[in-house]
Formats: structure tokens, sequence, C-alpha cells
């Protein structure tokens, strides 16, 4: 592999953290058996390789005995676990933002091929991890655990220490542990799955948090996404959502005209999108909703003004699209 994915820091701080203080162990014997470096704990934005974080959490839960150690490193996730995403999260204007904010800086956390998808089912938002199950085998089953654990502790420091999931699915058995991850959800839970699943109550999900600010999700935002552009200088798909934020409003946005502004044939574009795991539709509907709910929110412009500026045919095209994106009509929105 030429480039090994990484992890950011965080879960491994997280990991040393939860083995003092919960199992009084000294974690430096176990990140020396996993190849880990603590000594990069302390550098801002440092990451570890993809694999070495595996072999931690194996020996962290070799180390306590735990086949739940992630359900308890998971519930001490805070917004620094997750670098900028995490203040982004907490300023979000709704729980549903901040969960379309990890799905949009998930390469923030790990730049593994992880998939994750964000779906209305009737009166619930379900997130879903493909990590397990596609591609990534050797991902370890804990890391499940403290992802969506961290998941619902973050969104309790959001909203409040009363908030639940309505159910959790796992692709993995339960351990023997099953009281054990229904007492720590506080919501039914199920193993064996065909995916990684957790379902939220859709009204407490679109419902405006105490600590909605604007400003400071804004800026972290662009922390996130030029941390993530770091990453990698060449990233395409960073390089075609530039473009689309300056040619939307022309109409002159599409696939082919974006590839030759490149300097690039289609299929070149196409491939090298695919190479980064996305594709043009996606970019262009990830790009065009987080403006929308930007310039729905400032309210500086009419909603026919933004029909125009996102590239939109008319208002009412660019109306159900808002609709599916947020869950909400652009006016609703705006007052909510």
């Amino acid at each position: 592999m030429l480039f090994e994915p990484t992890t950011i820091a965080g879960p491994a701080r997280l990991i040393g953290e939860t083995l003092k203080s919960h199992y009084a162990q000294d974690p430096l014997p176990i990140f020396k058996l996993a190849g880990i470096d603590p000594k990069r704990l302390d550098v801002s934005g440092a990451r570890y390789p993809y694999s070495a974080m595996q072999k931690l959490w194996q020996a962290a839960i070799d180390a306590t005995g735990d086949p739940c150690f992630g359900l308890v490193a998971g519930r001490n996730i805070r917004p620094t676990t997750f670098h900028a995403l995490g203040f982004s999260w907490i300023a979000s204007r709704t729980l549903l933002e901040s969960l379309q904010r990890l799905i949009r800086y998930t390469k923030l956390l790990s730049t593994a091929p992880i998939q994750l998808n964000l779906v209305k089912e009737n009166d619930c938002w379900m997130l879903e991890d493909h990590a397990l199950h596609e591609g990534l085998r050797d991902a370890h089953p804990a890391v499940a655990d403290a992802f969506f654990m961290g998941v619902v502790a973050l969104c309790r420091q959001a909203k409040d220490a009363h908030f639940k999931a309505q159910e959790v699915h796992f692709c993995h058995p339960d351990h023997g542990q099953a009281s054990t991850y229904t007492d720590a959800f506080e919501a039914p839970v199920y193993f064996d799955a065909d995916c990684d699943q957790i379902y939220f109550d859709a009204a407490t999900m679109e419902a405006l948090l105490p600590g909605d600010n604007l400003e400071l999700a804004l800026v972290n935002d662009r922390i996130a996404e030029e941390y993530i552009t770091a990453l990698d200088p060449t990233n395409i798909a960073t390089e075609v959502r530039k473009l689309l934020i300056e040619l939307l409003p022309s109409g002159e946005a599409s696939q082919q005209h974006i590839a030759v502004q490149m300097n690039r044939s289609l299929s070149t574009l196409q491939r090298q999108l695919a190479n980064e795991g996305t594709n043009y539709k996606e970019i262009r509907e990830q790009t065009r909703q987080e403006l929308a709910e930007q310039y729905v929110r400032e309210g500086r412009y009419s909603l026919s003004q933004i029909a125009y500026l996102l590239g939109f045919s008319d208002q009412s095209n660019f109306s159900r699209a808002f609709r599916r994106w947020t869950g909400h009509s652009p006016g609703h929105y705006g007052n909510h």
C-alpha cells in the first residue's frame, strides 16, 4: 500500500486515559506493544497508522480483560477527541447538523475507506457505518463500540444528559455482555447484525441546540477542511469543491466543465474521484447542502437568490432539495 491509512491521535489519547482512570493500568507498556509512540499524543493534529490503532484496541482489551472496553472509552469522548469536528459538533444548530458534519469530515478522524450514511426512516434518523464489513475487515469491534458510544456521548454534551438512541445494531456478537450494552446505551441493542447502525428520534435530532453558534461552527469547519486538505495536498475532491462554489451561480458547474477547468478528461476526473472514495454528484450534493444551510441561516438572500447561487433552475427545485437534506422547508428552517 503506497499510503497507509491513518487515524487522528485523539482516540489513542482516550484509550490511554481510560486505561489509567478506569482500570488503574499503566498505558505505556500497552502503547509500546501496539507500536504507538506516546510522545506524539501531545502534538496538535498528530496521527497514527490505522493498523497500529487496531492493535492498540486489542492490546487494551487483553490488558484489562474487558470485552466492553470500547464502551467505557466511548463514554469518555469529549469534543477535543475529534479535533475541530468536535467543536463544530457542539456549536451546530441541531444534532442532525452534527451528524452531517461527522459524515462530511470523516477523513479527519480516519483516512481508511470508511463509509458513513445518514438516512431518514419514518420518524427516525439512522446513522450507518459500513467500516467493519466493506474493505475494513481488520477493524476491531471495539472501534464500533467506542464510535457509537462516543456519538451518544457527544449528543448528550451538546443537548442534555438524558439524550438516548432509540436502538443500536452491531455486526459483532454480544461477548456474553448484552446487558452491559443495553445499560450503556439505555436502549435496545442487537448483535450479529448485517450492518452497524444507530437510530435516533427525528424530532430530537432536528430540535434547536442550546449551544447553536453559527460563527463558531463555521470557523471550526474551516479548520477541519484545512486539516483534511493538509493530509493530502493533491486531494482532487477538495479542488472540485472549490470550483463548484465558484461556478454554481453561473450554471457552468457540470462535471464536464469542472474537468476542463482542472485540465483533465472527464474519465480521468471520474477515476481520480473514485480513488478518493467519492464522485462528482456526491461532492456537488454536499457542497450545495452546506452552502444552502449557511445562506438560509444568515438570512442575507431571498430563497430565489439562494436557488440561483446554488445553480438550481428554480426556487421550487431548491426547496425540494432543501427538505430532502434537512427534513424542513427553507422558511421553517430559517425561523426554527
